[in-house]
């Protein structure tokens, strides 16, 4: 299914009713991938357009995740397209307000979907009592794979389109592998002895279960991005 562009609800014609058949259009594709493999896929691409159009509500910019993702062409793209339209900019904000609205009441319609898609991995935090979210690892695993993958996280300031944003950037080990463990306290001793200057104190360790309904590469993804969500809401507070 062709996902549709970040900017897709700036781009001409600006029309209300239009870009209303649009998102029900790719809505309706979606729903089509309901219950079939891969779904989760769909339903990901979803919440980061979602994502997108808050963002833009809220200072007229797409989502730090997109916009990292995007080729510098891509983003030379979105800002053209958004200079040309300024003056329809009121006109913009109630496209992207009611396309939230409308992605918010599909999936209330959908929640037993919504609530498979968020089963699919599941992320425990193993954090110290000083409870310091602004680096750690996230680990990993799923029952049939011999080792786990283990991700270095921390924040940084990072230029993107000439303005500065706090960014959460994530390296993965890939010598040593670890093998797959249920064990909390194995985990730690293998990052105790592979890990330099680590630390029980400041590094925060998340570890997410994959599913075995979804393969590693897709349960990976959704690992890394519901870390991520944890990891700034926790952050910001």
């Amino acid at each position: 299914m062709a996902e549709m562009k970040p900017y897709w609800f700036i781009e001409s014609p600006i029309d209300f009713e239009y870009k209303y058949y649009v998102l029900m259009a790719y809505l309706m594709k979606v729903k089509g991938s309901f219950g079939e493999n891969g779904f989760e896929k769909n339903f990901k691409h979803l919440l980061t357009i979602k994502k997108d159009l808050e963002s833009f509500v809220k200072n007229t910019e797409l989502s730090q995740k997109s916009r990292a993702k995007m080729t510098e062409d891509e983003n030379d793209n979105f800002y053209n397209i958004l200079d040309r339209n300024l003056d329809s900019i009121g006109e913009i904000e109630e496209i992207a307000k009611n396309s939230i609205s409308v992605i918010d009441k599909f999936i209330e319609e959908n929640s037993h979907f919504y609530e498979k898609y968020n089963s699919l991995v599941d992320v425990e935090s193993y954090c110290s009592k000083y409870n310091l979210w602004d680096q750690g690892f996230l680990v990993i695993r799923k029952k049939e794979e011999r080792t786990m993958r283990i991700f270095n996280w921390f924040f940084s300031i990072v230029k993107i389109a000439n303005k500065e944003n706090v960014a959460l950037l994530m390296t993965e080990l890939l010598d040593p592998l670890c093998e797959t463990t249920s064990d909390i306290k194995g985990i730690k001793k293998f990052l105790k002895g592979n890990i330099r200057d680590f630390s029980d104190q400041y590094d925060c360790i998340l570890v997410a279960d994959i599913s075995n309904e979804i393969d590693m590469e897709i349960g990976t993804e959704l690992s890394k991005e519901k870390s991520i969500d944890i990891i700034m809401t926790r952050f910001k507070h």
